[in-house]
């Protein structure tokens, strides 16, 4: 099949070429008989290999081999469940720092950052004390 087409398509080519003068064949974005050919070709080549794996994919599915899916609201609770747990693990290694006084205490102010030079010595305290724990 592909033979007889790049003959055609030749055969035409070659009267495209003959009728220049006449009226020139419109390929559109292609520059030749030869460019479209290939284009097809390759165009065909890629709906066969679709064409192919979805024929696969309906016989797994026939055959049962195709695992169910889990739906979009389980694997959202799966994932919100993942995520508070990882919160939790968090807290739990990372108390909050306390300040005490008078036998109560407070949870202590974020530090405020008033200078390049303050942000980097409160950088290197929290590296230094994180880095030792581990």
């Amino acid at each position: 099949m592909k033979e007889n087409m790049a003959e055609r398509t030749a055969a035409q080519g070659a009267e495209a070429r003959e009728d220049r003068g006449a009226a020139a064949v419109d390929l559109g974005k292609f520059k030749d008989v030869n460019a479209l050919l290939n284009a097809y070709n390759s165009l065909e080549a890629e709906f066969t290999r679709r064409s192919q794996r979805l024929r696969e994919l309906e016989e797994r599915e026939q055959a049962g081999e195709q695992g169910v899916a889990p739906s979009p609201a389980d694997a959202g609770a799966a994932l919100a469940a993942t995520v508070e747990s990882a919160v939790e693990a968090y807290f739990a290694a990372h108390p909050p720092r306390v300040m005490a006084g008078g036998g109560t205490f407070a949870a202590a102010a974020p530090p405020r950052v008033c200078s390049l030079e303050e942000a980097g010595r409160l950088a290197r305290e929290w590296m230094d004390q994180n880095v030792s724990q581990k």
